[in-house]
């Protein structure tokens, strides 16, 4: 009923219970609207900076119409290093990378995808526990940025 408060017999309750979801600032239609916006603005940034860094990648519409049903946001076409690790996707996450979250993230998307494609990089754009950063020798990375010191087979693209 609380998702579709028309089906509660006492319209005046099935009014405060639609009225509550409306309000709901955590958890309501609004909120998830506003953080499916902000997913999407950083996804497009990470887009551009792969655009700016001349890096050949899918995104994840190209890697859902080639039947693939867990996808990275970026599978990268030509693998670079990033300190000293290869990353063969990207991951963005426009939130804190907390370790409820992560823990949560870890065991429902990124392993699958390092299991598909091999090791990545996750980037949590408003930061992260930093002791979470703990499996790079297993093939995840985490980072708060887009990376300046990748290094491609041809040459690096430091920036200065």
């Amino acid at each position: 009923m609380l998702r579709d408060p028309s089906q509660i017999p006492d319209g005046v309750l099935a009014n405060q219970v639609y009225q509550c979801i409306v309000n709901d600032c955590c958890y309501g239609p609004l909120v998830d609207c506003i953080k499916h916006a902000i997913g999407h603005e950083h996804e497009v940034l990470l887009r551009d900076l792969l655009l700016e860094k001349n890096l050949s990648f899918l995104d994840e519409d190209q890697l859902r119409a080639k039947g693939y049903d867990k996808t990275p946001d970026f599978i990268l076409q030509v693998p670079v290093a990033v300190e000293g690790h290869i990353i063969h996707w990207i991951e963005s996450k426009a939130s804190f990378g907390d370790e409820c979250s992560h823990h949560a993230y870890l065991h429902d998307q990124f392993w699958s995808y390092w299991n598909r494609f091999g090791p990545g990089l996750v980037i949590y754009w408003y930061g992260f526990i930093q002791e979470l950063d703990c499996n790079r020798e297993r093939g995840i990375l985490l980072h708060a940025c887009f990376p300046t010191d990748i290094v491609t087979l041809c040459h690096s693209t430091a920036s200065p």
